[in-house]
């Protein structure tokens, strides 16, 4: 048992750098890019108040917490909401020194609401879009969720990433559970419960299922667990380590570690003929595979140059190529769904740090800095990433911009929360 974990400490990327007394800071990373100052007005009729303002609130706090808004306080406002719908006055928006307006009317349906929104864009005196988008009685927060994507694409022609969800490990004590909630932190619930062991789950494609290292039987084994049932498949329980899986972007194959052929590899496993395929040969340590948004390419951690460094590899065969060069520690690659680089976990004299890197090697970015940071995941958009940290003990989930931006935590300190998962 002792010796098992000391192999799944190893495959994970605990391979400590020598220690030295002098500390290394990081150089963290910031853009030029200023939040835009947006003010968010949702009407209803008295009876629907309560209803629209918490519609105000899901749209304003999504938007602030991508970093790229900066909402303005309700107070200031120079004009009620219901009549910046019926006629818009720039001069009251410009007066203190609004951006973006987002203008609102909530109305009831026979199904649920119905919400007509406009965007504009105060200094150039113009409307950018309108859209109306209806939900059931119970839809309110996704309504929210959704009409922030639209502001967010439409106002930085980028898709937004507000109506998406995640999973993560909790763990209590000897054991773990499998935990669900909307990218903003509501809706949080266990999916899982009591796992002996839950490590690295990954979402399907489809967003039905998730692929997870586990631990059955006296030995890790890789599963898929069924998101609405919560019926779990195995489908890697090969002696010595199961680890690390990863779904394809089509969601045909899954890319792990295993190590039944002596020491760790990358293995394919299609998920058609239930075949599996080893894609690395080499007697260092290949773990935690991350596939390129084509599907063409798998980068991967591995201490083949002594210490850990990232390398990516054809999927059809070939040279592995090494990716990072600055630093001796360099782990848990996660591939942009933008495909142009690759996030990444580094260390310096036991300071870490979470880092992306474009797919060549170059111009390295470290985003945040704490202790024991693990695990990076982006957001489907790849304007934000998500790794755990730990504080007082305590492991939490954070979020940081990709662009440079101030960490932010979405979970809370009442519990202990890893391997954070971001739905595709």
């Amino acid at each position: 048992m002792k010796h098992l974990w000391k192999q799944l400490t190893l495959c994970f990327g605990l391979l400590w750098c020598s220690h030295t007394a002098m500390a290394v800071e990081f150089e963290i990373y910031q853009g030029d890019f200023t939040p835009l100052h947006v003010a968010v007005a949702i009407s209803g009729d008295h009876e629907r108040s309560q209803e629209a303002a918490l519609l105000r609130s899901v749209i304003n706090n999504d938007l602030v917490s991508s970093q790229s808004f900066k909402g303005m306080n309700p107070m200031a406002f120079l004009a009620s909401a219901s009549d910046v719908f019926q006629q818009i006055d720039y001069s009251d928006w410009s007066t203190i020194g609004t951006d973006i307006l987002v203008a609102g009317r909530l109305a009831r349906t026979s199904v649920g609401w119905r919400l007509d929104v406009r965007v504009y864009q105060v200094l150039q005196r113009k409307m950018m879009a309108l859209q109306t988008f209806s939900t059931t009685t119970h839809g309110l927060r996704r309504l929210g969720h959704r009409t922030a994507d639209f502001v967010y694409q439409t106002v930085l022609g980028i898709p937004g990433y507000f109506d998406t969800h995640m999973v993560f490990v909790s763990k209590h004590g000897r054991y773990s559970d499998l935990m669900y909630m909307d990218q903003d932190g509501y809706n949080l619930q266990t999916v899982g419960h009591n796992f002996t062991l839950l490590l690295s789950p990954d979402w399907s494609p489809d967003g039905q299922s998730v692929a997870l290292n586990t631990y059955v039987g006296n030995r890790p084994r890789l599963e898929i667990f069924d998101l609405r049932s919560g019926k779990r498949h195995p489908f890697g329980e090969f002696k010595g380590l199961n680890s690390a899986p990863e779904f394809s972007p089509d969601g045909r194959y899954i890319a792990a570690s295993l190590s039944y052929t002596g020491n760790p590899e990358i293995f394919i496993y299609d998920l058609r003929s239930h075949d599996w395929r080893q894609l690395t040969f080499h007697r260092g340590i290949d773990t935690t595979p991350t596939w390129s948004p084509d599907g063409r390419w798998i980068a991967f951690a591995s201490s083949r140059s002594g210490s850990p460094q990232i390398y990516k590899k054809p999927v059809a065969g070939g040279k592995a190529i090494r990716v990072t060069t600055q630093g001796k520690y360099n782990t848990s690659p996660a591939w942009s769904p933008k495909g142009d680089r690759i996030a990444l976990i580094s260390q310096k004299n036991w300071q870490y740090a979470v880092a992306t890197i474009n797919v060549d090697g170059s111009d390295i970015r470290y985003l945040a800095t704490g202790s024991r940071i693990e695990s990076p995941a982006w957001s489907p958009n790849a304007q934000m990433i998500l790794y755990s940290a730990e504080a007082n003990h305590r492991r939490r989930i954070y979020q940081v911009p990709t662009w440079g931006g101030v960490p932010r935590a979405i979970t809370s300190t009442d519990m202990d929360a890893s391997d954070p998962a971001w739905s595709r």
